[in-house]
């Protein structure tokens, strides 16, 4: 009986735990952040690049 129960605590422990990939993916402002100051970061880089070659 006592198995059961340590098998459920720990059924329920697993199940609150939120993956960290999850957690980042769940910040949908922070990636739109991330992916607005990648984008600039890379024109900027390739218009740079145009204009000294």
């Amino acid at each position: 009986m006592e198995e059961a129960k340590d098998t459920h605590r720990d059924a329920e422990k697993e199940e609150t735990e939120v993956p960290k990939g999850q957690i980042w993916f769940d910040k949908t402002f922070l990636l739109l952040a991330l992916s607005i100051l990648i984008t600039g970061l890379i024109y900027t880089g390739w218009g740079l690049l145009e204009l000294f070659r």
